[in-house]
């Protein structure tokens, strides 16, 4: 025995222009929604790009210091030379510290 149901369905005009405007409004969505993600990607690169600056500049105020403090160590001790030392290796702290205290916890 075989049993054959069709089934009609009809969509009034009013029913149809409202689907069609939800339809548009998901499209708006998804739209803004890729916006949005590719502006969160440009973010995260350029966060990269500044950590790497920020750990560069680290890098290099405690390769100067080192320099230095062996440049004063090799030769009559410099009052001036020392001041530098220490204000470039208060720098570096000060430096390393805004980037740890601006740095967000990772999420997890």
């Amino acid at each position: 025995m075989r049993l054959t149901i069709d089934l009609n369905i009809n969509i009034n005009d009013e029913a149809m222009h409202l689907l069609r405007q939800m339809n548009a409004k998901l499209d708006h969505i998804t739209t803004k929604e890729n916006i949005i993600m590719a502006e969160i990607d440009d973010l995260n690169a350029a966060v990269a790009a500044e950590k790497t600056v920020q750990d560069s500049a680290i890098t290099l105020l405690g390769g100067l210091s080192a320099q230095l403090t062996a440049a004063l160590q090799s030769s009559t001790p410099n009052v001036a030379v020392q001041a530098v030392v220490d204000q470039i290796n208060a720098n570096k702290d000060a430096l390393a510290a805004a980037v740890t205290a601006n740095t967000p916890a990772a999420p997890g």
